[in-house]
């Protein structure tokens, strides 16, 4: 069994995904597999995996929750690393995470991100929603969690049925907050990784902010899934 399984959900990401597999290449720690769980990608995606020696696994029904459970059921590690195709990491960067599930009762590792993109708006965004706030609100026990940098042992997560399939946003937040109940949730600064502003680009940052905090309400306020009132959200 190999230590840790890196799972990325896809869908038409060829051209970011080759960056990511080529970050994951050079990591310092090497007990490791990269699962890309693919949706239908019409591009060279698949390709592409299977080029860097990733395992490419299908589930053609949508939503980042659905992919992320079927890659963790693929996966042959004992740590569960979920990230995204559009993410770049630090050479360090399973070295940080890994050893913080020697301690005893860690059941998930997250930690911040920061933009690929240049310009104050998207570094002051990023560190604020990602770094300052989450690290403010862990230490009362509310984890803000990044899609592409969370980390779970596979066996808390398993106990807990993985991921909310119901939920379309926000299954990365939900499920620290969830797991927590199995054991300790770690929010280390220093494990970060690199992630594209692409969708915020598109978006705008208040329409985002505006649609993650209604999520928020609905999810965590009103206990109420946020399914069908949401798009995929991709």
């Amino acid at each position: 069994m190999v230590k840790v399984s890196i799972i990325i959900p896809t869908l038409n990401e060829e051209q970011m995904l080759p960056r990511c597999l080529e970050s994951l290449e050079k990591q310092s720690f090497e007990d490791f597999e990269v699962i890309i769980v693919d949706s239908g990608s019409e591009d060279d995606t698949v390709a592409i995996a299977r080029i860097h020696g990733a395992k490419v696994v299908f589930e053609p029904k949508l939503g980042f929750a659905i992919a992320k459970n079927f890659g963790a059921a693929e996966a042959a590690g004992e740590i569960l690393v979920f990230t995204d195709a559009d993410s770049l990491y630090p050479e360090d960067w399973l070295a940080r995470i890994v050893p913080h599930f020697t301690q005893k009762g860690v059941v998930a590792v997250i930690g911040p991100i920061k933009p690929m993109e240049r310009g104050i708006i998207h570094r002051a965004m990023f560190a604020l929603t990602t770094g300052i706030l989450p690290h403010i609100t862990s230490l009362f026990g509310f984890y803000v969690a990044q899609a592409a940098n969370q980390a779970f042992r596979r066996s808390a997560f398993e106990k807990v049925g993985g991921y909310d399939e119901r939920l379309r946003m926000l299954e990365d937040n939900e499920l620290p907050n969830r797991i927590k109940k199995a054991g300790k949730v770690v929010f280390d600064t220093s494990i970060w990784v690199y992630s594209s502003a692409r969708r915020y680009e598109k978006e705008g940052y208040i329409r985002a902010t505006m649609r993650f905090l209604g999520a928020y309400w609905k999810i965590y306020f009103r206990k109420k899934a946020a399914a069908d009132d949401y798009p995929l959200y991709r």
